[in-house]
């Protein structure tokens, strides 16, 4: 029997599995790294979801074999200290793409509509709401996908196919993209001629503030922004600064820099800004899915050393 560690909630569902194996599982419960430094120093495998596993809190965990990730992103993880270390790393490979692709295409449609404002001025000024400033179609507009593995390619079939969309794709790391999408190897010429654009790249060194000042200058006016990726994808003060000075349309946005976000911060007093918190993968489906098979990882590793998704 091995000791599982829970870093933060899940499905009940990953539980499940951990402990119908035979597996002990302890559950943390507060986010403080003290508690996770004191849980970790002893158990088998960790399953987390945003908490950061440093270097320093790998060093203490003398008996961890795996760390399996609720998700798909590791920017939260010492890659290289897991490495050095011996200690596995996995994922859970689309079990939320549709959920986030999904959430992603319903960020472009309402900032399209005015939901939110339409719908809050309603409540204040009643029917005279039907006045405020005229939507867009997307129908027949450009969408400029930037990264397309799994959730991109989600989002390009749902625009191109439901909404006739023409699609732009920027991602140097692919050949082909969905049928009816164009590859197009300049990310200026997506950001320049699309209407919408929406980020599906992994955080890194290299798309760490991909989307800066000059990248937001190259944009329409009337565009907008949709980033269901990882907050420091997006220079977050160029961002604010570009829509105070009506340099973008309005943004969709479902990371950001720092999570969770400042109260005081402008992007939630601006009208055409729509903010919510990491909640893109939060579907019944998905979270049942991730939870799983989080959980089959750690099970699977420990008994014979499978799984699906490893990174290290």
């Amino acid at each position: 029997m091995a000791k599982v560690l829970i870093t933060e909630k899940i499905n009940p569902i990953g539980i499940e599995v951990i402990k119908n194996a035979g597996h002990e599982v302890i559950q943390m419960e507060t986010l403080e790294e003290s508690e996770l430094k004191e849980k970790i120093k002893d158990v088998d495998a960790a399953l987390v979801r945003i908490l950061p596993i440093t270097r320093e809190i790998l060093g203490g965990a003398k008996n961890l074999k795996i760390l399996s990730k609720h998700g798909v992103g590791v920017d939260n993880f010492d890659i290289e200290a897991a490495k050095e270390l011996g200690i596995a790393l996995t994922t859970t490979p689309d079990a939320n793409g549709r959920s986030v692709a999904e959430h992603a295409f319903a960020l472009m449609m309402s900032l399209a509509k005015n939901i939110v404002p339409v719908s809050e001025e309603y409540k204040r000024i009643g029917f005279a709401a039907k006045n405020y400033k005229e939507g867009v179609e997307v129908t027949g507009k450009t969408l400029g996908i930037i990264g397309c593995g799994k959730i991109g390619r989600r989002m390009a079939k749902m625009a191109h196919n439901g909404f006739d969309m023409r699609v732009l794709v920027y991602d140097p790391y692919i050949t082909e993209v969905p049928e009816g999408c164009e590859l197009v190897s300049e990310k200026e010429r997506v950001l320049s001629e699309s209407d919408f654009i929406s980020l599906h790249c992994y955080l890194s060194d290299e798309t760490f503030h991909f989307i800066g000042k000059k990248e937001l200058a190259l944009m329409k006016p009337t565009a907008y922004l949709i980033n269901c990726a990882r907050g420091p994808v997006v220079d977050e003060p160029a961002l604010i600064d570009a829509l105070l000075n009506e340099k973008l349309a309005g943004a969709g946005l479902d990371v950001t820099e720092a999570e969770p976000l400042d109260p005081e911060s402008p992007l939630f007093k601006l009208p055409n800004v729509i903010v919510t918190p990491h909640y893109a993968p939060t579907t019944r489906e998905a979270a049942t899915a991730v939870s799983r098979i989080a959980g089959e990882n750690i099970v699977n590793f420990l008994r014979d050393g499978s799984c699906v998704g490893r990174i290290v």
